[in-house]
Order: C-alpha cells, then structure tokens, then sequence
C-alpha cells in the first residue's frame, strides 16, 4: 500500500489561506502534508480525517537551519499542549494541525500577524521576487531591442528564444507575484486595526501557466534541434537539460544531509553554495571536454554532413576539383525563422592558390508570413558587414527576371563600387549570396532552382 505521496504544488510562499484550505482538502482524502521543498511537496498516508491546519511564520527562521531554535521549540511545545501538533517547516513557515471540533486559533491579533507574515517575506520572498523582476526586466529589454534591430539572429536561433522566453516569463511571474502580493499586504495593514484578517490571494492559475508556456517552450526547442543539420547539437541540449535538473537535486540532497548532521546555518549555507559552484563548473567543463573529445576522435564527420546538405555548391555552377574544396555549413532554425550559411573554399593547403573561386550564400527562411517585411527590413540596413571585410552601404535594383525572384539587389560597397554579390527576395524566403565572378544567366537559373526549390 502507498503509504507517501510526493506532488508539484503552485501555492504561493505568502498565501496562508490557501495553504491551509488546501491542507485540509488533502487531510479529507487521507494525506497529511509532511514535508515542503522547493520542488515537490510530500504527503503522508492517514485515515481520512477533518482535520484543521493553520500556518504560521518565524521570521528569524532560515532553510539552512538544523532544527528549531530554543524560540521555536517553545512556541512548539505552546502548539502541542494547546492541540496544534507540528508537521512540517518550510524556511519561515511553519505548518500546523489539530483534531479538535474548534480548536482554539493560533493567531488572533490581525495586525500582528500581517506584520510577522510581512518580516517573513521580507526575509525570503520578496527579495528573490525583486531579484528576478530586475534580471527578467533587464534581460527581456535587451531582447526586445535585439528583436527590433536583427530579427533574424534572433528569431533563428532556437536556443536564444527559449532563454528569451524563459526570462519574459520570470518577469510575468514576478510582477505577479509581487502585485498580489503588495496589493494584499496594504489592504490587510488597513483592515488589521479594525481586527479584521483579509484572506491572501492566490496566483496558482498564472504559475501553472508559466510552467506550461516553459514546458512547451522547451519541447519546441528540443524539436528545433532535432531537425538540424548537427544531430550533437540535440544530444548535447539533452545532456545539459539532464545535467542542470542533476544539479539542482544533487545541492537540494546535499543541503537536506547537513541539516540532518546538525550542521550550522553558516556551515550549510558555506558548503552549499561552494557545492553548486564545483558541481555546474564540473558539468559545464565535462561537457566540453567530451565534446572535445568526440570531434578530435572524428565520432562526428561535421564536414560530411555539411557538404551533403549543401543546397548549392560550385560544382553546380562551375568546373572545380571538389576533392581540393571544403565547405563550412550552419544552419539555426526556430518555429518562425530559418537560416542557414554556407561557405564553400579551398581546403587550408591550397587556400592562397590564385584562381580557385569561392561560394558564400545565406538563405533565410521566413515560415510566419507578417515576419516576412521585418526580416526584410535587417537585410536592408546600412552598414553591413560585406564579403571579405567590406561594408555595404546600398543596393542596386537589377532584374529580378533571371534570379526567378520577386525584387533582387546588387550590393554596393563604401566607394560605390558594384560587387558580385546580390539580395535575392523570394517568396517564404531571402537569398544573399557572394560570388567572386558575373554570373550568367544559366548561372542565376540555378541559383533560383537550388536555392528556391
């Protein structure tokens, strides 16, 4: 028979009467709550019983403390011989029941009771709250101006979205959070002096938002990576994802053992903190290193699988002696954008051999079509970096007719210069590519039927 029941709960730090209404939902159904973390909530097996729970919170209390200070132990043995038998502590919370019809309340002094919950918060909720309202606030404008001024880097790359993503929920949380939470604390100090307690709110509904918005956040990020060129990208992804959850529970059980050796609130704190530094600088530089490993065992030929996914290649344009060129292949990718570059050139030991020509294209694929003119809009800017160094300060209209595309551009550099290089614009998609001769007509035919399938 299961005797423990271990659950994901979205009930805010501060919200006491939800905690306590839903602590006596779960004693009706047989489970007595017996321990609280910052990860799962853990339910202990009882007769179903009617059962009255009340939470209070010790403002000097810390989650790094071994045991309850004299302080407490007294309040404790108050609780116990009033009827309030003790089951769990969470950092300042403390969590409570009684078998008794109508036990006598715990707290009865409204404003005192706001102003200890209020010191509680003040010692733990709240600053993390602030903390990520000024990280997310901070992260999320450098994203948007990003956004703005290079949609395409940004919009193209799964991972940076998803940390985009990731940042502009913890601000939406935490501006949620902390607007219940003071719109609350100011109406309850008010009603306080006339004994009146205002019940705490609930914000359940917008974290379990949160938390599915990130989980689909994240399916759609590991599907993206799957889909690249570079099936170590996803397996690395993977292995990460895996490794930081590792990290998390790893600290977390480290943390609960020394509270469990008696060890000092510093002593925990100390070593705490010094094991997540060794354990994410282990991972992150384990990582690495087999990643070094498996390109220098060659486990991985990233070079064959960048030419045979090469659209276009100089072979199809030109005479070459393919076994003397080497192609170079990136490509990201997202829900809303694509893009991928390739450079094809002369392998290192006949690099400087005069004559050898060179291929350079990106294609960047527009899947959402109001993204079309914003993608657009970058391609165009001025003060481009160009091929080879140069910048590109204009483009010149031609004939669209021979390239099989809607508009086409010739790119001029800062001296006005016409270079062999052109701003092909499709219908789903953008075509820059950098020749280093004229292109023929039968040239261009190719370039829209390889590029433009």
């Amino acid at each position: 028979m299961k005797t423990k029941k271990r659950r994901v709960e979205y009930i805010s730090f501060y919200n006491h009467t939800g905690l306590e209404e839903h602590f006596t939902k779960m004693a009706k159904k047989g489970w007595l709550i017996e321990s609280i973390s910052n990860f799962y909530w853990t339910y202990r097996k009882i007769e179903p019983k009617d059962l009255h729970f009340c939470v209070t919170y010790y403002p000097r209390a810390s989650d790094f403390d071994p045991g309850p200070s004299e302080e407490q132990q007294t309040f404790h043995d108050f609780c116990a011989h009033t009827g309030w038998q003790l089951t769990c502590t969470w950092h300042q919370m403390q969590v409570f029941y009684n078998e008794k019809e109508n036990p006598v309340p715990l707290e009865t002094d409204p404003v005192m009771e706001v102003e200890t919950l209020h010191k509680a918060c003040k010692k733990n909720f709240l600053p993390s709250y602030f903390l990520l309202l000024a990280v997310g606030s901070l992260m999320t404008t450098y994203n948007i101006w990003g956004l703005v001024a290079a949609p395409i880097t940004i919009l193209s790359n799964a991972s940076r979205l998803l940390t985009g993503f990731a940042l502009l929920c913890t601000l939406i949380l935490s501006i949620t959070e902390l607007t219940a939470y003071y719109t609350w604390y100011y109406k309850a100090k008010k009603y306080a002096t006339d004994g009146i307690f205002v019940d705490t709110p609930s914000t359940q509904k917008a974290q379990i938002g949160m938390v599915i918005a990130l989980f689909v956040g994240v399916l759609l990020w590991l599907t993206d990576l799957s889909r690249a060129d570079d099936p170590f990208l996803f397996w690395l992804a993977v292995v990460l994802l895996i490794a930081t959850f590792g990290v998390i529970l790893i600290v977390n059980a480290i943390k609960q053992g020394l509270k469990k050796a008696q060890a000092s609130r510093g002593a925990n704190k100390v070593i705490t903190l010094i094991a997540c530094f060794v354990l994410s600088f282990a991972i992150t530089g384990g990582v690495t290193a087999i990643s070094i490993v498996i390109n220098n065992a060659g486990l991985l030929d990233r070079d064959a699988i960048a030419y045979t996914e090469i659209p276009l290649s100089l072979s199809d344009l030109t005479d070459i002696d393919e076994d003397q060129y080497m192609a170079e292949n990136r490509t990201n990718q997202s829900v809303f954008v694509g893009e991928q570059v390739v450079h094809q050139h002369p392998h290192w030991e006949v690099m400087d051999t005069p004559g050898m020509p060179r291929l350079m294209y990106t294609v960047t694929f527009v899947k959402v079509p109001f993204l079309y003119d914003w993608c657009k809009n970058q391609l165009f800017s001025t003060e481009t970096e160009g091929y080879q160094g140069e910048y590109i300060i204009a483009y010149l209209p031609v004939d669209a007719e021979p390239w099989g595309a809607v508009e086409a551009y010739r790119q001029l550099d800062e001296s006005g210069e016409e270079k062999s290089s052109y701003l092909l614009c499709y219908e789903d998609r953008f075509v820059l590519i950098h020749l280093g001769w004229e292109p023929t007509a039968e040239q261009m035919a190719i370039v829209e039927q390889k590029l433009n399938p």
